[in-house]
This record gives C-alpha cells, sequence and structure tokens, in this order.
C-alpha cells in the first residue's frame, strides 16, 4: 500500500468505518505512525513550498503550479493522506534560467532526468524517497521539476501536443493559508490523466493516482460546465480524447465512479483495438508491481505496449513499441549519471541502488511476456472486427 500511495486512505477507512480491529495490531500502529510521520513532513514542505513560491514571485518567474497540492481538495480531501515526493512547476522558456537559479539557491542539487522538458532537482535530505517507512519522514528527501512542457512526446515516441498547458492559463489555488497559481480545473483534470498514461507507458502507475481521479469524477461528474470546458480543450486532439476515455474508464472499473456525458460519448467512437486494450488488459496493468522491477513471473506490465501501438509516432524510423522491448531506460540514464560523474562506476553502493540485475530481468521477463500474449491480442482484435452473425 506504500508503494501504491494507499496506505493513508486504507487508515482513514478503517478510522471512518470503526474497523481498526479488523488488522492486526502491529499494521495498526504502523500506519499510525507513518500518518504522524506524513503529517510532520506535509508540514515541513509546506513551508519549503511557500518560500520557493515566494522567491519565484519576488524574480518575476512565470510558473504555475502542477499537482501536488494543488489537487486540493478537488483530487484529495487531506493533504496529509498523500506522500509527497516533489514540488512540480511548468514554467516558461524565459523563466527557466531564473527558476533554476532559485532552486539551487534554496539547497537543492541538479539531478538527470530522461526527458528534454524537465530539470530535476533534489533536496540534501536524510534516509531514503521511497520504499521504506522512513520515506514519510520529515528528513527524507524530495525534488523540485521544472517543465517547459507537461508531455515529452521524443520520451514516449508518441505525437508531441505542444503547449497543451500554458503559464497564461491559471487560477489561483488557496490551501492552508497559502496563495499560489495553479491550473484551471478542466487543465487539471488533464493533466492528472496524461500524467497517470505517462506512468502507464513507463510500467509505474500509482493506484491512488486513479483512486484520486474517481474521487475528482464522484464530486464533478455532473458538472456539465466543466465537461463542455473539458471537450473544448481537448478540440480536435484524438489521441489526447482517446487517452481520457482509457483513464476515465479505467478509474470507472476500479471505484465505479461516474463517467461524464461528454466522455461516454467519445468512447463510442473509439479505435477498436483500444477497445479491446481496455477492455482486456487495461486492469491487469493497473494491478502490476510497483515498483515494476519487483521479481514476479512473467509481468504484464509490458502489456501496455499494445496500447501505446495505437498512438506511437509514424515519423519513426523503427516502432518505439519494438524498442521498448529490448532498450531500457534506465541505462541510458546511468550511462548520463556516469558521464556527468565519472567517479560513480566506482562507488559500489550506487551500483547498488541501481538494481541493475531486478531491472533487467524485469525487461527481460515482461518482454517475453508481451511477445507471448501477442498471438491472443490479434484474435481478439479480429473477434472485435467480424461483423455480428445475424439473428432470426
Amino acid at each position: 500500500m506504500d508503494d501504491a500511495g494507499l496506505a493513508f486512505y486504507f487508515l482513514r477507512k478503517l478510522e471512518d468505518t470503526n474497523a481498526r480491529d479488523v488488522v492486526p495490531a502491529w499494521v495498526m500502529n504502523r500506519l499510525e505512525q507513518s500518518f504522524a510521520d506524513n503529517q510532520q513532513r506535509v508540514g515541513e514542505m509546506s513551508h519549503r513550498f511557500d518560500s520557493l513560491n515566494r522567491n519565484f514571485n519576488a524574480a518575476g518567474v512565470r510558473y504555475v503550479v502542477l499537482k501536488g497540492l494543488s489537487l486540493i481538495p478537488e483530487y484529495c480531501p487531506d493533504a496529509n493522506l498523500r506522500h509527497q515526493g516533489d514540488f512540480d512547476y511548468l514554467v516558461d522558456d524565459y523563466s527557466l534560467a531564473t527558476a533554476q537559479r532559485i532552486v539551487v539557491d534554496a539547497g537543492y542539487n541538479p539531478k538527470p532526468s530522461a526527458s528534454s522538458q524537465e530539470y530535476i532537482f533534489v533536496s540534501q535530505g536524510t534516509g531514503v524517497a521511497t520504499r521504506s517507512p522512513a520515506q514519510y519522514s520529515a528528513r527524507a528527501p524530495h525534488a523540485v521539476e521544472l517543465h517547459l512542457d507537461i508531455w515529452d512526446s521524443d520520451q514516449h515516441g508518441l505525437p508531441s501536443m505542444p503547449a497543451l498547458l500554458s503559464v497564461d492559463r491559471t487560477r489561483i489555488h488557496h490551501w492552508n493559508g497559502l496563495t499560489f497559481p495553479g491550473l484551471t480545473d478542466e487543465d487539471a483534470f488533464l493533466l492528472q490523466v496524461l500524467h497517470a498514461c505517462h506512468h502507464l507507458f513507463t510500467y509505474w502507475i500509482r493506484m491512488s493516482s486513479l483512486l484520486e481521479i474517481g474521487f475528482f469524477l464522484n464530486q464533478r461528474g455532473s458538472d456539465t460546465a466543466l465537461w463542455n470546458r473539458v471537450e473544448q480543450r481537448v478540440s480536435g486532439n484524438l489521441m489526447l480524447r482517446e487517452f481520457v476515455v482509457v483513464i476515465t474508464e479505467l478509474v470507472a472499473k476500479l471505484f465505479a465512479a461516474p463517467i461524464p456525458l461528454p466522455i461516454r460519448v467519445w468512447g463510442l467512437n473509439i479505435r477498436p483495438a483500444t477497445r479491446v486494450w481496455i477492455e482486456s488488459y487495461a486492469r491487469h496493468c493497473a494491478f502490476c508491481e510497483i515498483p515494476s522491477y519487483e521479481l514476479s513471473f512473467l509481468p504484464k506490465a509490458k502489456l501496455v505496449l499494445f496500447l501505446h501501438r495505437q498512438y506511437e509516432n509514424t515519423g519513426l524510423r523503427e516502432p518505439r513499441a519494438r524498442n521498448r522491448l529490448t532498450k531500457f531506460p534506465r541505462l541510458s540514464r546511468m550511462a548520463l549519471s556516469i558521464k556527468e560523474k565519472p567517479s560513480l562506476v566506482l562507488n559500489a553502493s550506487w551500483w547498488k541502488r541501481q538494481l541493475f540485475i531486478r531491472r533487467s530481468l524485469f525487461h527481460t521477463l515482461a518482454g517475453l511476456r508481451y511477445l507471448c500474449e501477442i498471438p491472443r491480442w490479434r484474435w481478439l482484435n479480429r473477434t472485435k472486427l467480424r461483423p455480428a452473425s445475424p439473428t432470426l
């Protein structure tokens, strides 16, 4: 539940339903201690967040806050229920250099990124950022990510969506006495969809992301004006429209969330192969191991490549889905880190943290599972396209 981001949602449900006694005492103690730690972490991070925002404002940086505290309360009723590992900002090109300087001056160190559209800086915290109770400590490190765009077409090998979000389209967001520029409701929803798709295509989707979209749909599913604005924002972008259908229908399957009328209409016209993937594979990918390199027999995470192939950039010389069967993104990030700091080659603890063997084993087994699934995928698509037999 820590990895899936559901630990504190589960704790809150136990408390709201007076069901604390249904889990072992040691589990309850662990959840309560982690929640107390996370409350302190949220408090500490909110101070850092406010300080960064004030410095950006003073320097004239044009920015908008993405995800994180801007999701409260529309996607999550209480910030303490979420484990926040970073602050995300969308900045314009002219403000990037100034924003980078401010982040570095605040004590964050640059870190290599797999995307040309983002710049990552990490705090000098102690302990680990993920995968243990220590992640909830206020002293655990966190990151600041500066984004020039929210969709990196080169990273995914998918068509671009240039300037879908902009620092010119914002609204003032208020949380716990803090004021900062956030996305409009329609843009925030589209960002959550794209964020979920990003993690789906990189085999690391947290169930909490889907749960929070479900919470939003339950609150705003009947808001006709909102969904009309979403429809206007999506406009003629077929890929984005189908991404909205994929994520919304998956959320509806998992959490019984309502599907707004325009999205139901889009779902009727979705391409047949995407419909096959939603019906036969979406749930499997949502329940894959997190992190993906956890050892399992023939993991299903790469079955998302069937969906990826429906949208991949046809201008590429080689299909990206085929590339992702044989190329490991982590290797390029490791090579970039070594290039910037050659001494890492002799750093045993660094190599241990990369989990190179386990990651390689995951890619090999998941690729094999994908190859074994191809005949069934083709059969399901032929069945979907086969006209129904006339009835007498």
